[in-house]
């Protein structure tokens, strides 16, 4: 590979310069350089989520030194490390017992019994986000941006009934509908699912893969359940990335290459981003029932797609309450979740709460951002 030009390598450096200043303006400069830049460019840390409609505890692809190495997360709610089996509404998440500890998890295998994945490895941050949104059975529940996948499983596992019926699996009369516009990605999706799932909740159709556009003016009314039609939905938005951009600019730095992420970054990029996350918000409190919940969720770091988005879809309710004569209003709802715990996660602001993995009470979860949002009446 040709060495980088002078010219490429002065605009790779302007790139840079101009995505830390943006940055270092909302952290300031000291926790931007010395705490949490330095905790992004950490390698992501994992969790494991049990899929209990395969095994009821830990998977056998853990050893039995490995085994012995796990801590039992608990989520807000629950004992916090606790060496005890949850109760069947909890979902059933490890870490590694030394937070320091960078050995990968096993993969996923196929049981050899239900012939389902065993778990599903990914940031703890994200099953906060599904333990917030609090699905129960009976629940029927939307994930709008659904791709891979992780989220909906853990959702699945807070709507299977208490004492699930391996002979005759259901969701209680709930239901999951997990979509994801993209051809691809939606391809993925449908498969994952059919991985982890029992095959009777996509025969009864209580779990579904939709391949719809939030985007579009009438998304609510091609959903199966139409407008209002849901129990809770889950909006964890496309967003930019951050921590992204940061890994694929540090890999390509080593290799004397310059990462596309960086390279197209611009500091408009979260004001674009924003228009869509707020609309798809809106198609997510349009889908959601009178007295219904939202959780909407983002990686990002930045205020403007975070806070900024629900202060944007506060806006447009307003708008549609006075264009539309609409009868209910957008509530948040984050302030009720002060003292369940999540301080141990995260920060709170002006919304919602934001999870990063610089927090002192060292996780090193993160980043996620999560405001958990209500459809009240008006």
């Amino acid at each position: 590979m040709a060495p980088l030009s002078k010219a490429e390598r002065k605009q790779a450096q302007a790139a840079e310069d101009s995505f830390n200043r943006s940055y270092v303006l909302q952290y300031g400069e000291e926790r931007w350089q010395q705490a949490l830049y330095p905790a992004l460019l950490a390698p992501t840390r994992y969790a494991i989520l049990v899929n209990r409609y395969a095994v009821p505890g830990i998977p056998n692809s853990f050893s039995e030194a490995e085994a012995k190495s796990l801590q039992l997360i608990g989520f807000p709610g629950t004992a916090e490390g606790s060496s005890d089996e949850p109760s069947s509404d909890l979902l059933t998440s490890y870490q590694w017992s030394a937070p320091d500890v960078e050995t990968p998890f096993p993969p996923p295998q196929a049981d050899p019994t239900s012939g389902l994945m065993t778990h599903w490895n990914l940031d703890a941050a994200s099953l906060l986000a599904v333990t917030i949104l609090d699905p129960r059975p009976g629940d029927k529940v939307l994930d709008l941006c659904a791709a891979p996948g992780g989220k909906s499983v853990a959702l699945s596992q807070l709507l299977r009934p208490r004492h699930f019926d391996k002979t005759a699996p259901s969701l209680a009369g709930g239901c999951l509908h997990s979509n994801e516009v993209n051809a691809g990605r939606n391809k993925r999706l449908s498969s994952n699912l059919q991985s982890y799932l029992p095959a009777p909740f996509f025969k009864s159709d209580e779990a579904k893969v939709l391949r719809l556009d939030g985007t579009e003016a009438n998304f609510a009314h091609s959903l199966p359940l139409g407008p209002g039609g849901y129990d809770k939905v889950l909006l964890d938005a496309p967003c930019s990335s951050e921590r992204h951009v940061i890994h694929a600019h540090a890999k390509a730095k080593q290799g004397g290459r310059v990462a596309d992420e960086i390279a197209s970054w611009r500091s408009g990029h979260s004001k674009k981003m924003a228009k869509t996350q707020a609309a798809l918000l809106m198609a997510a409190l349009k889908a959601v029932r009178v007295g219904g919940r939202v959780l909407y969720a983002t990686c990002s770091l930045s205020n403007e797609e975070n806070d900024g988005v629900i202060e944007k879809a506060k806006e447009l309710v307003q708008k549609e309450r006075k264009k539309l004569g609409v009868k209910w209003d957008l509530r948040v709802g984050s302030s009720a979740l002060v003292g369940r715990g999540l301080e141990q996660w995260g920060k709170p602001t002006k919304h919602g709460w934001i999870v990063l993995p610089d927090h002192p009470g060292g996780g090193r979860w993160g980043p996620l951002f999560f405001a958990l949002l209500e459809k009240a009446v008006a």
